[in-house]
């Protein structure tokens, strides 16, 4: 069956490199073929996805943005699609994939996306739902944070770690047990370790603050922490009190 991706920059790019697949840009309607259906949109344009795509297809459906999914997934009963993180960088448009290891899927597709990444030399594992969820969490943690102090520094994830670790930890400290108590999970110990482990293998990517409502003020909506809102008024964004 051959795959659809939905997305034509860095990522959907990246993936139709990978793969023989139908490629649809944004606002474009689904072709109805059998088959996975890769979703590489940004999160705002999601419901114009589900949109565009037959009824009984949504269920192949394939998500691989980032940030907190889940309320809207639960929303349109798509929580039991396939989602996938996804560690690999793609600096800019038609470069080649820089993997960072510990990509994870879980759901209906999740072995024939596994194999695709793997195909192209991308580590990737399936699991199980629990497990996807922490492993979600630490995702959100790394995008929030390296996005943030990145661009507080103006620098590189890399440089972010080699010359202000402290704030990584600081961040980690007042954001994951908010995730904990909000999703009812336990992480890992470790996770500013892993969280830096993964910056310095994509080491040149420079983040940023992105797509808000499902970020950093996912964040936010739960509670409002020392740093984490310092440093947003930081970089330009404004806190509603």
């Amino acid at each position: 069956m051959k795959p659809t991706i939905v997305g034509a920059g860095r990522i959907g790019t990246a993936l139709s490199q990978m793969c023989d697949a139908t490629m649809v840009r944004r606002g474009q309607p689904i072709p109805s073929e059998e088959g996975p259906i890769y979703v590489c949109t940004r999160n705002d344009d999601l419901e114009s996805v589900v949109g565009a795509t037959l009824p009984q297809h949504r269920k192949d459906l394939v998500f691989l943005q980032n940030g907190m999914l889940q309320s809207w997934l639960d929303k349109h009963n798509l929580q039991d699609n396939t989602q996938a993180l996804i560690y690999f960088a793609v600096q800019k448009l038609g470069d080649k994939p820089v993997d960072g290891g510990g990509s994870v899927v879980c759901g209906p597709w999740a072995e024939t996306f596994a194999q695709m990444l793997q195909s192209a030399g991308i580590e990737c594992t399936v699991v199980d739902r629990q497990t996807y969820k922490q492993q979600m969490v630490e995702k959100l943690l790394w995008n929030c944070i390296f996005g943030l102090l990145s661009q507080k520094h103006n620098t590189s994830v890399g440089q972010v770690v080699e010359r202000y670790r402290h704030e990584v930890d600081e961040l980690v400290k007042e954001l994951a047990p908010l995730a904990e108590k909000k999703l009812h999970i336990r992480l890992k110990s470790g996770v500013a370790q892993r969280l830096c482990d993964y910056s310095m293998s994509v080491a040149d990517y420079k983040g940023a603050v992105k797509e808000l409502p499902w970020r950093n003020g996912w964040f936010l909506d739960i509670a409002h922490t020392p740093k984490h809102v310092e440093w947003l008024h930081q970089v330009g964004v404004s806190v509603e009190s």
